[in-house]
């Protein structure tokens, strides 16, 4: 067998297990509906393959410095829902396409985490996927296109270092928001931004760029709040395994337990979900 043909096995074989462990949450877990969510959101989870170290990686932004909300921040692709967006999964698909210039067609949505409220008193809904399409997908300088007014740069990230507790990479801060009825623990991850580019290329041509690529300085990016929060309960999914560190606060609750109040002036507790076993 080729090194190639172990590289397409390898990749399938992570592919198929990552695909049964969304589905598997998927089918045991079902978020009770808030009738009073008004302000609604959604933000595409996209998980692949990274071609070189054939580590499983999340695809993340860099906010521009012009946005009203959330500016110069990392998040996912992603952002309110429209009036012509009839699921959370049309509303984080067309954002993606708006964002980044990323195809619907080229992943497969495997579960909807719970909604996750912002800051700002939105409900999020996070979309998680898998590429499908690895040929046209790792051929991104294709298709990426960076929105320039909304986003500065996209970048990959391996998706296990939201579970690893590095002292050097990982913080928390325990912070109760305006109107809470308790407090709830933030996480911080100080990562490294890895090309995408570099990320998807997959034929021996460019092995030669990317081991270039890697010698030179990276960007340092701080994933905060609620992205990595979403990060740490999509990497318990796929890895089948709690992080190495506590997730909530002692006294207190997680950041999946509140909800938005009806006068989106703060937060609630809120039914936790309902397991169909």
């Amino acid at each position: 067998m080729s090194n190639e043909q172990q590289r397409q096995q390898q990749q399938r074989q992570q592919t198929t297990e990552t695909r049964r462990r969304l589905r598997e949450y998927s089918q045991t877990n079902e978020y009770v509906s808030n009738e009073n969510e008004r302000k609604r959101a959604a933000v595409l989870v996209v998980l692949f393959e990274n071609a070189e170290t054939k580590k499983l990686n999340v695809v993340l932004t860099k906010r521009a410095k012009t946005m009203n909300s959330h500016a110069n921040q990392v998040a996912f692709p992603g952002g309110k829902m429209d009036e012509e967006d009839l699921t959370e999964v049309d509303c984080a698909f067309r954002e993606a396409l708006e964002e980044i210039g990323l195809p619907r067609e080229y992943c497969e949505v495997k579960c909807l985490l719970p909604p996750i409220v912002s800051a700002g008193f939105i409900s999020v809904r996070p979309v998680v996927c898998i590429v499908k399409d690895y040929e046209r997908f790792y051929t991104c300088e294709k298709w990426l296109r960076n929105n320039p007014r909304e986003v500065q740069r996209t970048f990959a990230v391996p998706l296990d270092v939201f579970l690893k507790n590095d002292k050097e990479i990982y913080s928390y801060d325990d912070h109760a928001w305006e109107n809470a009825p308790c407090a709830i623990r933030v996480h911080s991850f100080k990562v490294i931004e890895e090309d995408l580019l570099a990320s998807s290329t997959s034929s021996s041509s460019s092995s030669s760029s990317v081991s270039h690529g890697s010698k030179e300085k990276k960007n340092r990016a701080v994933v905060w709040g609620l992205t990595a929060a979403i990060l740490i309960e999509t990497a318990k999914i796929v890895f089948s395994r709690e992080p190495e560190f506590e997730r909530d606060c002692t006294i207190g609750a997680s950041i999946w337990d509140l909800v938005g109040n009806s006068e989106g002036s703060g937060v609630k507790l809120r039914p936790k979900f309902v397991s169909k076993m």
